[in-house]
């Protein structure tokens, strides 16, 4: 909360005292948290080296947990998770190739929750979002056909998470957000209907989540985008 008002220094600090005192009370668990901790306001305050250094840490610890028990499903979850923040400072560094290592780390990972528990929601939401990060990874390597299959496995993930529940906007704007990640690929490889026609799906959900939500400031936003989108595919 002290990251979310711009209290920085005051969340160090509290991070900090707590990776300590869970350290000392031999709560690895906690001791993980506070570390990612540390990681999340070296990032607000621009400091990529920092959140490295603490995400590596972080993953070290997750590694500890789930070698201490490989059954523990949340831990693996933890895993998934540092190697994604990980891969994150990497991409804002602009080392790709160790970015796409550790989403790959973390998608091995949540592919095997995902397996394990298909009618978990949250861990086939998390499979989606490791295959969207290496699509955007493989998009800024130049590897568009790489990168569409990775966009299309999230999309499918996203379409079965949206029907399951289509009262959720927040899956029903992550199914939106997956078409357009795929029409832009296909506008880049020249394939104009199919990519028109994946921006206008995106743009419908997002028409019909705005008339349900018209305070929502994104909405807007992302509407103005798939207009701007088909706009210049129009061209």
């Amino acid at each position: 909360m002290s990251i979310d008002a711009g209290r920085l220094a005051e969340a160090k600090a509290a991070f900090e005292q707590a990776a300590k005192t869970a350290q000392a009370a031999g709560d690895i668990s906690q001791h993980y948290w506070a570390v990612l901790g540390q990681g999340d306001v070296a990032i607000a305050e621009g400091a990529l080296p920092a959140a490295l250094d603490a995400y590596r840490a972080g993953l070290t610890i997750a590694e500890q947990m789930a070698k201490s028990d490989p059954g523990n499903a949340g831990w693996q979850r933890d895993l998934s998770a540092a190697q994604n923040k990980i891969g994150d400072v990497l991409v804002a560094q602009g080392n790709l190739l160790a970015a796409l290592n550790a989403y790959r780390a973390g998608l091995a990972i949540a592919e095997r929750l995902a397996r394990s528990a298909p009618g978990n929601t949250g861990w086939q939401r998390d499979l989606a979002v490791s295959q969207e990060k290496i699509g955007d990874v493989l998009v800024d390597r130049g590897d568009l056909p790489a990168a569409l299959d990775a966009y299309r496995a999230g999309l499918a993930i996203r379409e079965r998470l949206a029907k399951s529940d289509p009262g959720n906007t927040g899956w029903q704007r992550d199914l939106a957000v997956g078409h357009g990640k795929v029409g832009s690929i296909l506008a880049r490889q020249g394939e104009a209907k199919r990519g028109k026609d994946a921006f206008s799906e995106g743009r419908a959900i997002i028409e019909r989540l705005r008339a349900l939500s018209r305070d929502n400031a994104t909405l807007p936003k992302d509407l103005a985008w798939f207009d701007a989108q088909l706009a210049r595919i129009s061209e």
